[in-house]
């Protein structure tokens, strides 16, 4: 597997965002007029003809007002820059998602599954009920 860069197309980076700023394609096909099918497709890189600079600028647009920086996040991803910066108020699972992107071997994601089976091991061993009322 390709290690390189995992997110690298314009279809994955408008995915990646729109995830990041937790968009829904319904709202995003509200505000700008583009279908929810269209902005499905795109997302997941299933448009035979690729996406209108046209189209492409509705969706930017409708996404920085829904939810504003992501513009400026698509914008430097597509520039080739960083995707880790993660922020203090993303939801814990976008961090881990964010940091499993990161990883360059499969040594470093076998240690990152023996983290995550030992936090599941914690877990699992105490009650789910501390107290009966």
């Amino acid at each position: 597997m390709d290690y390189v860069t995992k997110i690298n197309t314009i279809d994955q980076i408008f995915d990646r965002t729109l995830k990041r700023y937790r968009i829904q394609g319904k709202a995003l096909s509200t505000l700008t007029g583009v279908s929810e099918n269209h902005i499905s497709e795109f997302r997941r890189g299933h448009l035979k003809t690729g996406i209108t600079t046209d189209v492409l600028g509705r969706l930017l647009a409708g996404m920085e007002q829904i939810a504003p920086g992501s513009r400026e996040y698509f914008c430097q991803l597509l520039a080739g820059g960083s995707n880790s910066s993660v922020k203090s108020d993303d939801p814990p699972l976008l961090k881990i998602e964010i940091a499993l992107e990161e990883l360059k071997s499969e040594e470093e994601e076998n240690q990152a599954i023996l983290l995550m089976a030992r936090k599941l091991r914690k877990t699992s061993n105490q009650p789910l009920v501390t107290k009966l009322y």
